[in-house]
């Protein structure tokens, strides 16, 4: 078991409480009800060309940039797993005085894998009737987390492994950082030189095409993403400081400061494309917008907007948005990708109904089950 003691940081950064009654030190319902909105906006990207041709409409002219809300979904997943992770860090680490490396991935591990290798399969399998076109070496890179890295050719199947790949990645390399740093000031500055450098080091590939990548891969890469993350961390952090937290919870007092949050991210994502500098600007912007929204509904959950993300069906979502978003790409298919063998299971309103059958069942039969042999599991070495 690899741990590190942190009794002199205790009283320096502690993890915060919300002000709902229904959330707890493990648990904060309120990120549940982001998720939904998360997974809601790949969702009907994703099912946005079947559900007009189901229901043509003349009031939609740029079926592009439907396309594109779900890329606001996976950046605001990434802000909530840098957020939500760091804080579990803080929160074992108030309570036990130290944090245990393999309890962490022992947990990780059962929450992400099971349920992904068991999709893979299918697809795998899928693949090898015939029915699917997914290359053997795409498969294997997407199995190894590395899809965003690879140079196998790309399939629409496994395409949204790209993200989780990311994600991966944070949970691999940061609980180690967070333990050798030791000291919470530590922490938010490498954080924030982090995300400046990755934003930076983006900008300047981009211009200058120095790892010569192509658009997709580009955009796919955890260098290239890792700030979405790492904001969410940064905004962790601050709460967990007692002074920080004081501020943040006085600004997101004000009736008008959620509001104008949120409308300002709005605005910046519907702002035209005017030069790569100024876009380039606005991504370290946006990405610092969406976990500080996160954080306002957290505080005062109590408010309009927290009160319906822990609304009961926004709870349940949130709990089904893994699954989903590991189902969802099978069956919510853009035209250049269906393919004859799944027929009407690509054709909306069935391709939603398979979706949710599959992550309903993806959650209570796989998820659930070994989520908690993943916690018994980490308990047991934590004691050692």
């Amino acid at each position: 078991m690899t741990t590190i003691t942190q009794s002199t940081t205790r009283t320096q950064f502690q993890p915060a409480r919300t002000e709902s009654s229904k959330s707890t030190a493990s648990y904060l319902p309120t990120l549940d009800g982001w998720r939904t909105v998360a997974i809601a906006l790949v969702l009907f990207s994703h099912a946005s060309e079947s559900l007009l041709h189901a229901i043509p409409t003349a009031l939609v002219t740029d079926l592009a940039g439907l396309k594109k809300v779900g890329l606001i979904g996976v950046q605001l997943f990434f802000g909530l797993s840098g957020f939500l992770i760091t804080s579990k860090l803080l929160e074992e680490e108030l309570r036990h005085g130290q944090i245990s490396l393999a309890s962490f991935y022992i947990r990780r591990s059962f929450r992400i894998l099971p349920a992904a290798v068991f999709f893979l399969s299918v697809v795998g399998l899928l693949s090898v009737a015939g029915l699917l076109d997914i290359s053997l070496g795409r498969w294997l890179s997407t199995v190894l987390f590395a899809a965003n890295y690879s140079a196998a050719e790309h399939s629409w199947y496994v395409g949204h492994f790209w993200s989780l790949a990311v994600e991966e990645h944070f949970y691999f390399l940061w609980p180690a950082a967070f333990l050798l740093l030791r000291v919470g000031q530590r922490r938010v500055a490498l954080v924030v030189l982090l995300a400046l450098a990755v934003a930076l080091w983006r900008a300047i590939d981009f211009k200058f095409q120095l790892t010569g990548a192509s658009a997709a891969a580009f955009w796919g890469r955890t260098d290239i993403q890792a700030d979405g993350i790492l904001w969410g961390v940064w905004v962790a952090l601050l709460y967990a400081d007692p002074v920080w937290k004081a501020r943040l919870t006085q600004l997101f007092a004000a009736p008008a400061s959620w509001p104008v949050l949120c409308m300002a991210l709005l605005v910046l994502e519907a702002l035209p494309e005017v030069n790569w500098k100024l876009s380039f600007a606005l991504i370290t912007v946006k990405a610092i917008l969406m976990p500080l929204l996160i954080l306002g509904t957290v505080i005062h959950s109590s408010k309009l907007p927290g009160r319906l993300l822990e609304t009961s069906v926004f709870r349940w979502l949130g709990r089904l948005s893994y699954s989903l978003y590991l189902w969802q790409q099978l069956f919510l298919v853009w035209a250049e990708d269906r393919v004859a063998g799944l027929g009407l299971l690509q054709t909306f309103p069935l391709n939603l109904a398979a979706v949710f059958a599959c992550a309903t069942a993806s959650m209570l039969l796989i998820e659930t089950p070994l989520i908690a042999v993943g916690h018994r599991i980490a308990k047991k070495i934590q004691r050692v």
